[in-house]
């Protein structure tokens, strides 16, 4: 079960499928409802069940059938034994979560309310989507969420305990921040001590389990497909970072599984080997230090605050929404976007058709939209959504070639306000109140803005050189050079990606002749003897 070796959240589906195996002691081992999904679609679904037994108390792992692993009776199981815990399921409690498989190890954690649950799972929010749904676990105490990642090997267990900053049930803050420990930044979170060691030796204790669980259970898949043979050895768990739980009755419960490595042992004495075997797909890689990263984290589209919101009326959502700045019409999440004042943006405008208006070629009445070398000298900014203004203009007014608003209205601030007209512009871009509102700009816009602000909008007009005249006649010096002789440049508007940008002559110029009508030459004296 070269499968389990490894780190991420690929290792949990033989991680559970292990813990399931019959035959062996699952004593003490208790795992929530976890419903392994494959490219959108569940495949498995393991759970804990009471066995019975003198104590009353011995539990086992177990797998449903297939029949029954459908949507619909995830949802109706979750939804119930979230209720059964808490008395009641309200509208913004945390009964789920999901972590998706990455491309690496990484993996993205994702947690539900009822009413985002039914919408991941009757939805396409799990379309090819690969990972572990979860049934969420109300902590002990039930005001704060917690949880304890432990570090385990044979003679050492390393745990770490933290708990969320928030209030599990504070409706003021969104569902992640009161619920991310590990998986979100330590800001969010506070570590918390183990104090004694009756919780600290139980977690190492299940650790030890755990290892004996999956090491038997391998060592019984091996003697039933009856390999490993040659040299009587078969593979064990080494070490290993679990995540475990603790609930309202002091009940611990493995939530999954970090890192794992693992080692051939002897089916003699369970001693550790130095060497796998030659054909074994672990071999030169079972000295692999844990990996003891935090590998389920947060998607990077994820809006979190500590600021508490006090509007009843409004819905929070951790999830950031993805907006097309007005400025280069790049998409971007909103979180990330800046505020420039209106006056900023008619600055550059007009800064930008002053330099435009410098040469005849580049006239906006003849080239508009410009041509992308001079927005790029203009910052790169305030011109993106320009194109599709002109396209509209001409479908609405298809017997101009350009509107009025066009060449007066920066196409930042018509996109923001489609319907003003360049008289009502006119109007207002001498009142205050319309200057000093804001636009949001992606970052990099609002960089270039700010840029330009402080140099005064001072913009560099682009020259490309293609062709120019040789001189005519021989050169002399400039200040006696005719005017009819002064070289003549040829400016040429080239494509874009022409990079070739070079004076040329025609011939190479000469060298110039001797200027001897201004000195005349000294005539030479010699006394004569």
């Amino acid at each position: 079960m070269s499968a389990l070796h490894g780190d991420g959240i690929k290792v949990n589906f033989a991680f559970f499928h292990l813990l399931w195996s019959k035959g062996s002691d699952s004593q003490a081992l208790r795992v929530p409802d976890t419903v392994v999904f494959l490219s959108g679609l569940p495949h498995q679904w393991y759970f804990t069940t009471k066995n019975g037994g003198p104590n009353r108390d011995q539990t086992m792992v177990q797998r449903k059938r297939k029949t029954n692993i459908t949507l619909e009776n995830i949802e109706e199981v979750f939804l119930d034994k979230a209720a059964s815990s808490r008395g009641t399921v309200g509208e913004d409690v945390v009964v789920a979560y999901f972590i998706e498989r990455g491309e690496t190890e990484s993996a993205r954690i994702e947690y539900f309310n009822p009413r985002s649950l039914h919408d991941f799972l009757q939805g396409d929010g799990k379309t090819n989507k690969s990972g572990i749904l979860q049934r969420f676990i109300n902590p002990h105490g039930g005001r704060y969420n917690s949880q304890i990642r432990a570090t385990w090997t044979p003679k050492l267990c390393l745990q770490e305990r933290r708990r969320t900053k928030q209030d599990l049930h504070d409706t003021r803050f969104a569902l992640f921040e009161r619920a991310i420990t590990f998986d979100g930044p330590e800001i969010h979170c506070v570590s918390v001590p183990l104090r004694g060691t009756v919780l600290a030796g139980r977690i190492q204790g299940i650790c030890t389990q755990i290892s004996k669980h999956i090491t038997k259970a391998l060592q019984e898949d091996t003697t039933s497909t009856k390999r490993n043979d040659v040299n009587n050895s078969f593979l064990g768990v080494a070490r290993m970072v679990v995540n475990f739980k603790v609930d309202g009755n002091g009940r611990i419960w493995i939530l999954w599984c970090d890192s794992v490595r693992l080692e051939s042992m002897s089916r003699d004495n369970t001693s550790i080997l130095s060497k796998l075997e030659p054909s074994s797909s672990l071999r030169g890689s079972v000295s692999d230090p844990l990996n003891m990263d935090t590998l389920v984290e947060l998607p990077s589209s994820t809006r979190l605050s500590q600021v508490p919101n006090h509007n009843t009326t409004l819905k929070l959502d951790n999830k950031m929404k993805v907006e097309s700045c007005p400025s280069c019409s790049r998409q971007d999440f909103d979180q990330h976007f800046q505020a420039v004042p209106y006056k900023t943006v008619m600055q550059h405008f007009e800064a930008t058709l002053e330099m435009l208006r410098s040469q005849d070629e580049s006239h906006p009445s003849k080239v508009w939209p410009p041509e992308d070398r001079f927005i790029r000298a203009a910052g790169g900014v305030g011109f993106g959504m320009l194109s599709s203004q002109v396209a509209q203009d001409r479908e609405i007014h298809s017997t101009k070639r350009l509107s009025e608003e066009s060449l007066s209205i920066p196409p930042v601030i018509r996109q923001i306000h489609p319907k003003l007209r360049a008289k009502g512009f006119q109007m207002y871009r001498s009142d205050p109140s319309f200057l000093f509102k804001t636009c949001e700009v992606c970052e990099d816009c609002y960089l270039a803005y700010a840029s330009l602000s402080s140099s005064n909008f001072l913009m560099t007009r682009p020259i490309e050189i293609t062709d120019a005249t040789a001189f005519e006649g021989s050169i002399t010096p400039c200040n006696l050079m005719p005017e009819t002789t002064k070289s003549k440049r040829v400016y040429k508007r080239t494509p874009d990606n022409d990079n070739t940008r070079q004076l040329l002559f025609e011939k190479a110029p000469e060298i110039p002749h001797a200027i001897t009508h201004l000195y005349p030459p000294k005539e030479d004296h010699c006394i004569s003897k």
